[in-house]
């Protein structure tokens, strides 16, 4: 039995040993609901709620260890006890056999979608993607068996990097082939979006409130919301109230004081921006 560690994952290696293998793949079967697999390899993911069951078995995958290894380390023995949040993978290697060769092209598109062609319609590596970039959109293509991904957060790129770094996945030696260049730019540009994204949201949260006065949203540009302004403020100005329905006089009079405040707050801060 061969143990290895990544960040994300514990891999367990089972060489000509098909009853070992099968015990612990019923086991998995049982006890988890997160998993893929078929005949030679299971994957199973973290849950919050299986954590029970994951201590449980990281326990019988140690004891079967050094049950098989004469000479067993110490020190990979506590790592799989404490691989309770990794991703637990399980193969079945026989005598002689080839470690199936991937090779992924990826290419980025408008500088946002991150596309991976993945050759053909491998049901469990896509769900390993899936899983691997959990709370991204993720669509797959069966036409050209493309995988695209969405980025969500500067986590993605973080997760993309250590992707590409990667030489195993799903117990298959792995090669990406990308453009470095791209990819560094692809990068930097994401890191910028996601940081003015994130200033533009703040900025909405902290001018809420105006921005629902003149009827704008929180990507509209100055311009935009100029506009919306002059509309209101003509709308509600009270001389065109005074004459014709005095009644309503104090109520425009108000709403045009309101949405002249608004405006000035707004534009303090688009004032603010450019200056900096």
């Amino acid at each position: 039995m061969q143990i290895s560690f990544s960040p994300e994952m514990l891999a367990v290696t089972i060489e000509d040993d098909a009853s070992t293998f099968y015990h612990l793949q019923n086991t998995i079967v049982k006890n988890f609901s997160k998993r893929i697999g078929r005949k030679n390899k299971t994957i199973v993911f973290k849950r919050e709620d299986e954590d029970v069951q994951r201590r449980y078995f990281l326990k019988l995958i140690n004891k079967i260890y050094k049950s098989k290894n004469e000479f067993f380390c110490e020190i990979t023995s506590k790592k799989i006890q404490n691989s309770l949040d990794k991703t637990i993978k399980i193969t079945h290697l026989k005598s002689n056999q080839l470690q199936t060769q991937l090779k992924i092209s990826m290419k980025i598109e408008d500088n946002y979608a991150v596309v991976f062609d993945i050759g053909n319609a491998n049901s469990v590596l896509i769900s390993y993607l899936r899983n691997y970039f959990k709370n991204h959109l993720i669509k797959y293509k069966l036409k050209n068996h493309t995988v695209t991904l969405y980025p969500q957060s500067n986590n993605t790129a973080k997760l993309l990097e250590k992707l590409l770094n990667q030489k195993e996945i799903i117990g298959c030696y792995v090669e990406f082939v990308y453009s470095i260049e791209d990819f560094l730019t692809y990068k930097n540009i994401l890191t910028k979006k996601l940081r003015r994204k994130r200033s533009i949201n703040a900025l909405f949260s902290l001018l809420e409130e105006y921005y629902e006065i003149l009827d704008c949203k929180a990507h509209d540009n100055f311009e935009t919301i100029r506009k919306n302004y002059l509309t209101l403020v003509k709308q509600y100005h009270p001389d065109t109230i005074s004459h014709t329905n005095p009644s309503l006089l104090s109520h425009y009079s108000e709403k045009f004081r309101t949405i002249q405040y608004a405006y000035e707050m707004i534009k303090v801060h688009f004032e603010h921006e450019k200056s900096a």
